[in-house]
């Protein structure tokens, strides 16, 4: 697993998509402390979050979405058995958008699925 493990500053990352161009920005962390995490999504199947802890991990990124319409099939387990063994969670999307106009529909898909969960502990 450790290859897999990645120093992750447990933070929001803001991403601006500006309309006219392609270009993105994020912004850095502020500040520390940094956490070793994971992400993961149905690739990875059902996951021992009781081993994940007790590896070391303290942060679990989760898919959640990609598109309009896909929800990824081990987001719910992963979430719950995630915060049910105490990790920090948070999510993705992954874009398979290629205009803005897409781009904005799979946002709005991503927080519908993401809406009603908790990141904090």
């Amino acid at each position: 697993m450790n290859k897999y493990i990645k120093k992750i500053s447990f933070f929001i990352v803001m991403t601006v998509m500006i309309s006219i161009s392609t270009m993105c920005y994020a912004i850095t962390p502020i500040s520390e402390p940094m956490y070793d995490g994971i992400d993961v999504s149905n690739w990875q199947g059902y996951i021992d979050y009781a081993k994940v802890k007790a590896a070391g991990i303290d942060v679990v990124y989760i898919k959640a979405s990609q598109g309009t319409t896909i929800k990824d099939a081990y987001f719910e387990t992963n979430y719950k058995n995630a915060k049910a063994n105490g990790l920090k969670v948070g999510f993705y999307h992954y874009v398979t958008a290629t205009t803005v106009e897409q781009a904005k529909k799979e946002a709005t898909f991503f927080a519908s699925v993401i809406s009603r969960k908790r990141t904090r502990l």
